[in-house]
């Protein structure tokens, strides 16, 4: 009688590839984990032993004190996986901690980065340095990781993410960074980057170089979901920061973009889709397009609100909901609220072809301060703003069925 068991397995062991990965433990190679001992040396001992081959670094339980840059420089596919926010990598040194190299000049490709936690301590880190630094990283995620410090004044985290070069189809998952002074997440060019959920939490100063969330030029299908953006100089930064050209298409979903300096800030030609926007109480402005652009920026839902709630000095150009200089928009179902400067601000006559639809926009400093021309403002209501509104270059737009605007 033939046994089942072993026709499935067969069956099985036939259809599928069935990969063992080895496991190469820090511990096993010397490393002690009391937060004291310098394990640097044997956790790069450990690095290559698993660089011959690939495998899985695991980082068990423990606080593992690193002194220099931990490199990973193979074409083989790899894993850094740890015990969760138990197992902690102690960075006490001023360069990147993890680095992800390509050998031969291709790229690192299918990777995952995940499960533990990297504490910035005992040095004071330049602002160009990351937690996790990876050079032409493609088809690779990074996941429930937690990015901190143990003393946010005495030892910020500098910077988290870096995607260099080539940033393709990678994602970043539930990745939690404290006390950024200087970039939460930077993506080089490519397509088809997700950031999914998580937080970037800035110290908190709102007028510094911090940014959230920068994409820095020839990134199209940049997705950001559900991921908190607070406290930091600029939120989410799109523009030609690398000078390998504009950004393609960023999709913003239900992410919260709040107490920044400026919340959204475009400098570029993308297309910018935002989905039930929550950006809040920033300083200057909430979202924010600039001169010199030919962006197209598409809201629909959501709140543009509190716009210089913590501090609003007399600056002409500060407090600010929606500014554009440039580009063109399309504003619908919005809430724009409780600004202190302008809700909605377009200073620019090159400004054209926008439209805002079915907004309610109330308790502004002042609602409406617009120009332009060959635009749309129609289906509105307005309501307790302190100042009247301005609307210029109606003779070529639409201003129409609009209650207390």
């Amino acid at each position: 009688m033939v046994n089942i068991n072993v026709v499935l397995l067969v069956v099985l062991l036939t259809n599928f590839h069935v990969v063992y990965s080895t496991i190469f433990n820090i511990r096993d190679y010397g490393a002690v984990g009391d937060g004291v001992t310098d394990d640097t040396r044997a956790i790069i001992e450990t690095i290559d032993k698993c660089m011959e081959s690939g495998g899985v670094l695991y980082i068990p339980t423990g606080k593992f004190v690193v002194r220099s840059s931990l490199i990973f420089k193979t074409n083989f596919k790899f894993t850094i996986t740890g015990d969760g926010i138990g197992s902690v990598l102690s960075w006490e040194f001023d360069d990147h901690l993890i680095v992800i190299l390509s050998q031969d000049g291709s790229e690192s490709s299918q990777l995952t980065i995940r499960d533990f936690s990297i504490t910035s301590s005992v040095v004071l880190k330049s602002l160009d340095k990351f937690a996790i630094y990876a050079e032409d990283l493609v088809q690779s995620q990074i996941e429930h990781l937690v990015i901190n410090s143990n003393d946010s004044k005495s030892f910020p985290v500098p910077s988290g993410i870096g995607m260099m070069g080539v940033a393709d189809t990678n994602t970043i998952r539930d990745v939690v960074m404290w006390e950024i002074k200087g970039t939460g997440i930077q993506i080089g060019y490519g397509s088809e980057i997700r950031i999914l959920g998580g937080r970037i939490i800035g110290a908190g100063i709102r007028f510094d170089s911090s940014i959230g969330i920068h994409c820095t030029g020839n990134n199209g299908g940049v997705h950001i979901e559900n991921t908190d953006i607070i406290a930091l100089g600029t939120g989410i930064l799109i523009a030609n920061s690398s000078g390998v050209g504009s950004n393609r298409e960023i999709f913003i979903s239900h992410a919260t973009i709040d107490s920044n300096g400026r919340g959204l800030v475009i400098r570029d030609n993308s297309y910018v889709s935002i989905i039930g926007i929550w950006a809040a109480s920033s300083t200057i402005d909430q979202v924010f397009i600039d001169e010199n652009t030919t962006a197209v920026l598409s809201i629909s839902g959501g709140t543009i609100f509190n716009g210089g709630v913590y501090e609003c000095p007399k600056e002409s150009d500060w407090c600010n909901g929606l500014t554009v200089r440039s580009g063109t928009f399309i504003l619908n179902g919005v809430e724009v609220r409780n600004n202190n400067g302008r809700g909605i601000w377009i200073p620019n006559k090159s400004v054209t072809q926008y439209q805002i639809i079915a907004c309610r926009i109330f308790a502004n400093g002042q609602g409406f301060n617009v120009t332009g021309s060959s635009f749309m403002i129609t289906n509105n209501i307005c309501n307790s703003n302190q100042i009247p509104n301005a609307i210029s270059g109606t003779e070529t737009s639409i201003v129409l069925n609009n209650l207390g605007c």
